[in-house]
């Protein structure tokens, strides 16, 4: 798919590099112990942060004075004249001048701004899509453009929020869920093959910790002396399981062996958190593709697979009665137990056979894990791990996102998920509201701690960023609904009318759409294309403001109005993508 805005950035880029070719060529400008190609890398086409300079910019000047040994003044005004002559490779460009020190800003045409309008109305829902996943290919946890087109999109599993199945979902799980899911939603309008899978924890120590607390708790049943583990999960939740437990079975396993009671609770206890889990993402708008079971690798002997494929390739050895990778070889601090002493696989050996099963067994492109920020310490060894399974290391990236401090009234609210003192997850965003929650979460980069502000989120003002989003697309759609489109010729009209400040500014953020939506994916950095919508916004209510729709001049009313529906549909389409609901009213 082809969009004007990302063709005319690509074209003034070309017209900037060849225009400061051929003024090396003419020796008005004369590297210093530089290579054109050097130069040329550094050739970036931005949208100015002041619209005031016009609608896109280049900053070569200022960044070459050590090439050239040149002011950046004189540099501008050098390459300005070859622009000048090169202008006429894109139809789009009313001119190009010097400003704010030496940055060449280039002003859009009328006929730029009336064909982005005509572009909207012609892609319609499908607006912002792209085969950018046919295109492309991750370089440094970044996806980049490639000049391999592919017949077929890069095929990626992303996992996302993974939570234990050992207790409720908390606030923190809110956040992977958010960020997860809008990562997935803008990959699959990129033209990317994409499954979204939650894997279950269904073994290991924290399942073996939630027996142990299970048991403990129905032991407390029928005796209120039983000891309780001291590092067991204090939640009312496995207190209510267990009294489920009992209330079937009554005392059934008191006297069975301990084992077989841990093991009862477990099996009774987890499908029930499963189920209960399912359907509090389900309410989240949240949806995957897959449930991978942890418990799989083991049945499937996938372990005791991988952890003989490493030691085929000597990246393992014995000692003290435990089997450990040779991370040290990587360049890390201390190998790693891949088999405890008594023979059970640690957590890190269970990763490395999941992996070993995303990649070769089911063979994704690319594997995204979003994590939470005290997996920080795995990401490397399981890098290392992969390179020696023959993967490309580059093929997985992992995000690591910060925590969740819940504000209330001012303060923040201290949370223990072991204690259960989390903030619930279905409570939560019954509390604050899917969309707020959604949006909210995905406001702010991923690579920082965020603060919840509940009271914000609960607003219905336009204090509230997501209302403020809704609520102009109400203000368009109450505006739509007084004309009756189907009287109007809206191909017969002179668009050239929309030419005033606030007409232009909303019809160049329109135009960017598209752009925002695969800069978003390039950096997986959902946070981007929310603070575009927020920006939208804000020229909306500008726009609704300041400009009548209704008026005299058939023409120009027409026009304006034709630009609210437009508008209206990159507004809904965002929502959409991001998966929050669109009102009608407010």
């Amino acid at each position: 798919m082809s969009y004007i805005f990302i063709d005319v950035r690509k074209k003034i880029a070309e017209i900037v590099g060849q225009s400061v070719k051929e003024a090396i060529d003419s020796k008005e400008l004369v590297l210093n112990f530089v290579s054109p190609d050097k130069l040329f890398s550094k050739i970036s086409i931005e949208i100015p942060n002041n619209r005031g300079y016009g609608e896109f910019s280049s900053n070569i000047a200022l960044i070459s004075t050590g090439f050239f040994r040149l002011p950046a003044s004189e540099i501008s005004e050098i390459i300005l004249k070859y622009i000048n002559k090169n202008c006429n490779l894109c139809g789009f460009i009313e001119f190009c001048k010097i400003e704010n020190g030496g940055f060449l800003n280039f002003y859009m045409n009328s006929t730029f701004f009336c064909k982005i309008v005509k572009e909207i109305d012609n892609f319609g829902d499908d607006y912002g899509n792209s085969d950018f996943g046919s295109m492309c290919e991750l370089n440094n946890n970044t996806f980049i453009e490639s000049n391999k087109y592919s017949k077929m999109p890069k095929k990626i599993l992303i996992e996302y929020v993974s939570a234990n199945p050992t207790g409720p979902m908390h606030i923190g799980n809110a956040r992977l869920g958010a960020l997860g899911d809008c990562i997935a939603q803008l990959l699959l309008k990129s033209g990317f093959a994409v499954d979204k899978e939650f894997y279950v924890n269904d073994a290991g120590n924290q399942i073996e910790k939630f027996g142990q607390s299970l048991s403990a708790r129905y032991e407390q049943i029928f005796d209120e002396k039983a000891i309780f583990p001291d590092d067991g999960y204090k939640g009312e939740d496995i207190k209510i399981l267990a009294k489920s437990f009992a209330d079937i079975f009554n005392d059934k396993y008191i006297n069975e062996d301990y084992e077989v009671r841990k093991r009862a609770l477990i099996d009774f206890s987890l499908p029930k958190n499963i189920e209960k889990m399912k359907n509090d993402l389900e309410k989240y708008k949240i949806i995957f593709d897959n449930w991978f079971y942890e418990s799989q690798l083991y049945k499937n002997g996938d372990i005791e697979k991988v952890v003989k494929l490493l030691k085929e390739n000597s990246a393992v050895f014995e000692s003290e009665g435990c089997t450990f990778f040779r991370t040290t070889d990587f360049g890390e601090d201390k190998n790693e137990v891949l088999i405890r002493k008594n023979g059970i696989p640690t957590y890190f050996a269970a990763d490395i056979a999941y992996h070993f099963n995303k990649f070769l067994i089911r063979n994704y492109d690319i594997c995204i894990n979003v994590w939470g920020a005290d997996h920080h310490g795995h990401i490397s060894r399981m890098k290392c791990a992969l390179k020696v399974l023959g993967i490309d290391p580059n093929r997985l990236k992992i995000i690591t996102v910060q925590l969740v401090n819940v504000i209330r009234n001012g303060e923040i609210n201290k949370m223990s998920k072991r204690d259960g003192r989390a903030e619930k997850l279905d409570r939560f965003i019954e509390e604050v509201g899917v969309d707020s929650a959604r949006f909210i979460f995905n406001m702010q980069n991923f690579n920082s701690k965020m603060d919840f502000d509940v009271e914000l989120a609960k607003k219905n003002d336009m204090s509230n960023p997501i209302y403020y989003i809704q609520y102009a697309y109400v203000r368009f759609a109450s505006i739509i609904r007084t004309f009756d489109l189907n009287k109007i010729d809206f191909n017969k009209l002179n668009l050239s009318v929309l030419n005033s400040t606030e007409e232009k500014e909303l019809i160049f953020k329109l135009s960017s759409f598209p752009y925002e939506v695969i800069e978003s994916v390039k950096k997986l950095n959902p946070s981007k294309i929310s603070r575009y919508m927020i920006d939208l916004a804000s020229l909306c209510h500008k726009f609704y403001t300041e400009k009548r729709v209704e008026n005299s001049d058939e023409n120009l009313s027409y026009s304006r109005l034709l630009l609210c529906i437009q508008a209206s549909k990159v507004i809904k389409t965002a929502l959409n993508m991001i998966k929050i609901s669109i009102p009608k009213y407010m």
